[in-house]
């Protein structure tokens, strides 16, 4: 940074005048402490989540996936391809490792661009962990559908990757992390078939969210439905009022 001459010039002057001048010269660099011109921003979003459209975002807190944390995603796995497909209809790119029985048909359907989404199901010996930590590099929102766990050296080291990235690591089992987000789905009801005949129509789930950037634990009913043909979405539905007791009146 300095030549020689300068070293020599700076070795006459007294310390005071030394820091001076070597703060005005730091300042003249480019990208650096004190520079009169900002360095070039990154091409990836600032903000703090991964937005989800429709009724999943509703159901999310600040409607989408928070940026830089680990989200635990268990029960029932439909809701997980949906957050997948909204995603990847976003904009962002997605990354399964694992879950090998990933319904493609369905993330589709659900408006998801296949173009956008990576799968590996099948690992091959390698070790999960590294492969997620390779994709986190590069991709938005990486999925980790592996039965297992990993030391806390080797968590911590991913997860400063995970947050220098500003991505997003779904889990699907508990061992890996802790998460920053648990989302739990499971089937209410459905409707369409009867006694084994009929079309599916509607399914309908309960997702309860909790975690450290949920402000308070909560149940939201969400509807996958039919749009037209081969697309559907998902919308927010009222929740099933509990029903009350009867009473008893007394007489005489």
């Amino acid at each position: 940074m300095f030549d020689d001459a300068d070293v020599v010039t700076l070795t006459g002057l007294p310390r005071d005048q030394q820091l001076a001048e070597l703060r005005a010269r730091m300042a003249a660099i480019p990208g650096r402490i004190g520079a009169t011109e900002p360095p070039p921003l990154l091409a990836r979003s600032s903000t703090a989540v991964i937005p989800v459209a429709g009724g999943l975002g509703e159901a999310l807190p600040e409607g989408g996936l928070p940026r830089g944390g680990v989200v635990a995603c268990t029960g029932r796995r439909t809701p997980l391809v949906g957050l997948l497909a909204a995603v990847t209809a976003a904009g962002e790119w997605v990354a399964v490792v694992g879950q090998p029985q990933l319904g493609l048909l369905a993330f589709t359907e659900m408006n998801g661009d296949l173009t956008k989404l990576a799968h590996i199901p099948d690992l091959k010996g390698e070790d999960p962990l590294t492969v997620a930590a390779v994709l986190l590099d590069g991709v938005d929102v990486v999925v980790l559908d592996v039965a297992g766990g990993a030391p806390p050296s080797r968590m911590r080291a991913v997860l400063a990757r995970l947050r220098s990235h500003d991505g997003v690591l779904v889990v699907t089992g508990a061992g890996w992390a802790r998460p920053d987000l648990e989302i739990r789905c499971e089937l209410a009801e459905y409707d369409g078939l009867s006694r084994g005949r009929g079309r599916l129509q509607t399914m309908t789930f309960d997702i309860q969210v909790t975690g450290r950037t949920a402000r308070r634990p909560r149940t939201t009913r969400v509807q996958l439905a039919g749009t037209s043909t081969q697309r559907c979405s998902w919308t927010r539905r009222a929740p099933v009022a509990a029903v009350a007791p009867a009473s008893i009146a007394r007489t005489g």
